[in-house]
């Protein structure tokens, strides 16, 4: 299962990974399908470390999952999912099953995150693209708040995102709840 996540600094294609963070796949891929991260920016930027977006409030004036305005979802860990890799995607979050639409591409491994946010993909293709966002420059001592030190001085937009393959629309599945069991259609 395969996204082209379309930028203005070029493009990223990724893996997602539909068997072993399900529900987190889902969220992801309904929002992209929507096009609700159509116009968002990459607002956090740190390097050797990684690059933040999807924040739909930045285009919608709400933080919001696939199940509603300020609806999180619980966090799904995967022993093969680890934060071991540059490229990995990964959740961000405000603590334990706080999940909702912002991810992160990671730059370098971060063992350190394990357990504490859900990887869901890992970049197939765009590392040129990638390399870029790492150098792109940030704000730092000039920020005029301290939440603005690593949001690059020219974020990168999410233009759109182009869905190869999602086999859980193809077998039906939805997650029609945050929290309850998939249904099949």
């Amino acid at each position: 299962m395969s996204v082209t996540i379309h930028t203005t600094v070029g493009d990223v294609k990724c893996e997602i990974f539909c068997d072993t963070a399900p529900r987190t796949a889902f969220n992801f891929l309904a929002l992209a399908a929507s096009n609700q991260y159509d116009g968002t920016i990459f607002h956090r930027n740190i390097r050797g470390f990684m690059i933040q977006g999807g924040d739909t409030a930045h285009v919608t004036g709400k933080k919001s999952s696939i199940w509603g305005e300020d609806v999180s979802f619980p966090d799904e860990f995967h022993p093969q999912n680890l934060h071991d890799r540059r490229g990995r995607l990964s959740m961000a979050n405000r603590g334990p099953n706080t999940n909702k639409s912002q991810f992160f591409i990671l730059y370098e491994q971060q063992p350190h995150l394990n357990n504490l946010h859900t990887v869901f993909g890992q970049v197939l293709d765009g590392w040129e693209t990638l390399e870029k966002m790492e150098k792109l420059p940030v704000w730092g001592d000039k920020a005029q708040k301290k939440s603005q030190k690593t949001m690059p001085i020219n974020p990168p937009e999410i233009t759109s995102i182009t869905i190869h393959a999602n086999p859980l629309a193809d077998e039906g599945i939805v997650y029609p709840t945050p929290n309850g069991p998939p249904e099949k259609k």
